[in-house]
């Protein structure tokens, strides 16, 4: 359930069962549809909260947040996959207008797993840190570096111990990784034992 989620409301799934309402080519009733539904709360201090359920389950699908009131949102969350998890944060930090960070919760277990974030402010994503393994610890670092759209560094630490292990880079910026660098001796393929 949801933390936005309604108790109080029924959310068994209307039937399509048509036994006992004429033919079956004549079902007598419309299908039922839903529209949008929000909830806008104004606080005392100017914020305000606009909680969205977009398919009528009673479970807020997105969440937006304007902290100081400008009509700008600062900060939304959206649940990206309808499983009634909010699993996707977007933020405006600077209140431009454009999202400046996207966290994501991958694995739906309530823990941010990637963060995204536009370094240049171009409204792009150019520096990404990610959890692949789901521990609640980063191993990866992905980073277009020229701002190009491409990626030009990842970085890996796959023991997890603080220490990169691989560093793989596009020096000329083709799009190809020309360069790999082990930095964790003890992770190192190469290094003498």
């Amino acid at each position: 359930m949801s933390e936005y989620s309604d108790p109080g409301l029924d959310l068994e799934e209307p039937t399509t069962d048509t036994e006992g309402f004429g033919s079956e080519t004549d079902a007598g009733q419309e299908p039922l549809s839903y529209e949008p539904n929000s909830i806008v709360i104004q606080n005392v201090d100017g914020s305000t909260e606009t909680i969205t359920d977009t398919d009528g389950d009673g479970v807020a699908d997105m969440v937006t947040q304007d902290f100081d009131g400008d009509g700008n949102a600062d900060a939304v969350l959206v649940d990206t996959d309808g499983d009634g998890h909010l699993d996707t944060i977007l933020r405006d930090y600077d209140d431009n207008g454009t999202v400046d960070a996207v966290g994501i919760d991958s694995n739906a277990d309530g823990m941010i797993d990637i963060v995204g974030t536009d370094t240049n402010a171009d409204g792009y994503v150019d520096h990404v840190v990610a959890d692949t393994n789901f521990n609640g610890t980063p191993d990866m670092v992905v980073q277009d570096t020229n701002f190009d759209g491409r990626v030009d560094v990842v970085a890996t630490d796959t023991n997890e111990n603080g220490v990169t292990d691989q560093v793989i880079r596009d020096t000329n910026f083709d799009g190809v990784a020309d360069q790999v660098n082990y930095i964790d001796p003890t992770t190192n393929p190469y290094a003498a034992s």
